[in-house]
């Protein structure tokens, strides 16, 4: 057992996600953009902007109010934000029916994957089927950019539509997850066979599992769910192996990829909660949690008294994405059934 020391406090995660998209919320200016990145200490405003994680800010907050809610305050935030991106960033693709999100002049495949979630978390809490009717376009853009071996174009030039060299590590794992919610959104097949296509190909060369990619483990457990193969979950626990076994990023003393890490291993809790009971099964889902709790109780150290979270190792900034992964970790652990308490105050184990 780990030895408590003196007055531990129960923190319970749902309210910590609460409280961070209430952050997110409060972030979100009148134009629909985030305040994206500042100094807690200073309110000092930095320069920069990310549209992914503008999207993926959308997805995260309106995910807990779909979640935990009603909480309208931050629909109306996540509104504002959608709206912008709509309207300001997201163009046609060549001359058909595809759309794609323009970040100056790149289109990047993880911003059409991450549009894709935010539209449809989004259409959840405002049930207008216009959301939905713009997310198939955005995944039509992505079908567009795959290639042979099952992966995809990651960047293009949006005025030449020159491919770029550029590869993202997380690019493919957000682009497949946002197939497969576009399937459990609209019921249509096609979104999920297309994606399957990719995932077999990728799952033969372990894609993802040097980079303990939690945006593949999403999207595993999606594929998991829609279609209970072992395919799915061998390539998921080769992932949630090398995190286990490989814990050198909490060395890093960052937020980031701490929320990262538990968002995945508890997607693979998930899988394995939907297999039939056994010792070894019960056993990945222990050694998952085990991680998990230590890892969520180092993300708190790094939680702000608004909400927020901070970037970590000494550091300060706050940035939109930093609170959005670590939104989505609390958010899944304290909707597992049966998850203990994250108890502050106790000495960590590593």
């Amino acid at each position: 057992m780990v030895p408590a020391v003196r007055n531990p406090t129960t923190i319970d995660p749902l309210s910590v996600a609460r409280r961070a998209a209430d952050r997110l919320a409060q972030l979100t200016r009148k134009n629909g953009r985030f305040t994206y990145r500042y100094q807690s200490d200073t309110m000092e405003v930095s320069s920069g902007y990310s549209l992914l994680r503008h999207c993926g800010a959308i997805w995260a907050m309106t995910e807990v109010s779909n979640s935990l809610g009603p909480m309208p305050h931050v629909v109306d935030a996540a509104t504002r934000a959608m709206e912008w991106l709509i309207a300001e960033k997201i163009l046609p693709y060549r001359d058909g029916q595809a759309r794609c999100m323009v970040e100056e002049d790149s289109v990047k495949l993880g911003g059409g994957g991450l549009a894709i979630l935010a539209l449809v978390e989004f259409a959840k809490a405002k049930s207008e089927e216009r959301f939905i009717k713009l997310a198939r376009d955005l995944g039509d853009y992505i079908l567009l950019q795959r290639k042979a071996d099952g992966d995809f174009i990651h960047k293009r030039n949006y005025w030449t539509d020159k491919p770029d060299a550029f590869v993202s590590d997380h690019y493919t794992g957000e682009a497949l997850f946002g197939l497969l919610k576009l399937c459990e959104a609209t019921g249509d097949r096609r979104w999920f066979d297309e994606a399957k296509s990719s995932e077999l190909r990728l799952a033969e060369r372990d894609y993802g599992v040097a980079q303990h990619s939690h945006w593949m483990l999403y999207a595993l457990e999606q594929f998991h769910r829609m279609d209970p193969q072992p395919v799915y979950r061998e390539h998921a626990r080769r992932i949630v192996d090398n995190i286990i076994h490989s814990p050198g990023y909490r060395d890093t003393r960052l937020s980031t990829p701490l929320a990262c890490r538990s968002a995945g291993l508890l997607a693979y809790v998930r899988i394995c909660r939907h297999l039939p009971a056994s010792a070894s099964t019960e056993d990945e889902i222990e050694k998952c949690l085990a991680v998990v709790r230590d890892n969520l109780q180092l993300q708190l150290a790094y939680r702000l008294s608004d909400g927020g979270f901070a970037r970590g190792s000494d550091s300060n900034e706050v940035r939109i994405d930093y609170i959005q992964h670590n939104i989505s970790s609390f958010l899944a652990y304290g909707l597992m059934p049966n998850s203990p308490p994250l108890i502050t105050g106790k000495k960590r184990s590593r």
